[in-house]
């Protein structure tokens, strides 16, 4: 993959990991922590995966 490729699809991490956080943090002041644990987690990966592209695309 070029870079160019990568840098999006790590931009399409990134913004999928703030809508999560963002749902997330909506979810646990309306219904508490029990209902949003799990876009935490999403979130978490989101960004972990952007990560990933982020250090594959500056390797290239």
């Amino acid at each position: 993959m070029n870079k160019k490729s990568l840098l999006l699809i790590e931009i399409i991490w990134i913004l999928l990991g703030l809508v999560c956080l963002g749902i997330a943090v909506r979810e646990t002041l309306a219904n508490g922590i029990g209902r949003a644990w799990l876009f935490f987690v999403m979130a978490g990966v989101a960004f972990v995966l952007a990560w990933l592209r982020d250090s594959q695309r500056k390797k290239l």
